[in-house]
């Protein structure tokens, strides 16, 4: 069933592996996966490497650890069609560029959106987690989570179904590469204000309901986001 590993990047090759088998059917939903001797021993790399990965697809929701079981593939709601293109995507190699031109390219009409469609409701909302978010700058802390629920929020006000089930097959995406991006970007001075700036922009935007602007203040950031992280990822 798995073949030698004979690449650099073992633990994404792995990765690429169970994916493989997960699209054509050899693995399915609640079928339980070779320990992780086994398998390193199988594809000939370390433990560690086997390690990373089921830590990747664990993280991703795609597997589950069961105590004293072994490690499963998870099983996905009957209901949400939209989880095997999410789980496709989560798992493509070198997508995290990918994932911020994917955020470019819809987001600034999302922005533009919540200004015609938004409620007083959705516009609270949005201030919510602004708010939240420059706590937790102010507390040090990364605030992946919230930064993540303020981009969430303005697509919930777009009052768009099928946009927003759109942009819920990347949210997980968007939060783990804020996560790991986060680390490198804040090594940079000023970088969290300026974040936090760019933000209060696009509500203060959306808030005003100035199309124009809103587009503007969320492609001013997603450009921002991008050229600072490009190194980043072209490292990884």
């Amino acid at each position: 069933m798995f073949r030698p590993i004979k690449h650099k990047r073992v633990y994404e090759e792995i990765l690429d592996q169970i994916r493989e088998l997960i699209t054509e059917g050899s693995l399915k939903p609640g079928d339980k996966l070779m320990s992780e001797r086994a398998m390193s021993e199988k594809l000939q790399v370390s433990r560690a490497s086997v390690r990373e990965a089921f830590s990747v697809l664990s993280m991703l929701g795609i597997l589950e650890g069961k105590p004293g079981e072994g490690t499963f593939i998870k099983k996905v709601p009957e209901d949400s069609f939209i989880k095997p293109f999410a789980m496709m995507l989560m798992l493509d190699r070198d997508s995290n560029m990918e994932v911020l031109e994917t955020r470019l390219t819809l987001e600034v009409e999302c922005s533009a959106l919540a200004c015609v469609r938004g409620t007083d409701e959705d516009i609270e909302k949005i201030y919510t987690y602004l708010q939240k978010m420059e706590e937790d700058i102010s507390e040090g802390n990364l605030g992946e989570y919230h930064d993540g629920m303020f981009h969430y929020s303005i697509w919930e006000a777009t009052n768009n179904n099928i946009l927003l089930r759109l942009m819920n097959t990347i949210y997980d995406m968007i939060i783990e590469t804020m996560k790991h991006s986060r680390v490198k970007m804040f090594e940079k001075p000023g970088n969290k204000k300026i974040l936090l700036e760019q933000h209060k922009k696009i509500y203060q935007a959306i808030k005003e309901k100035d199309v124009e602007k809103a587009r503007e203040a969320m492609r001013e950031h997603l450009l921002f986001v991008n050229k600072e992280n490009q190194g980043y990822f072209e490292e990884k």
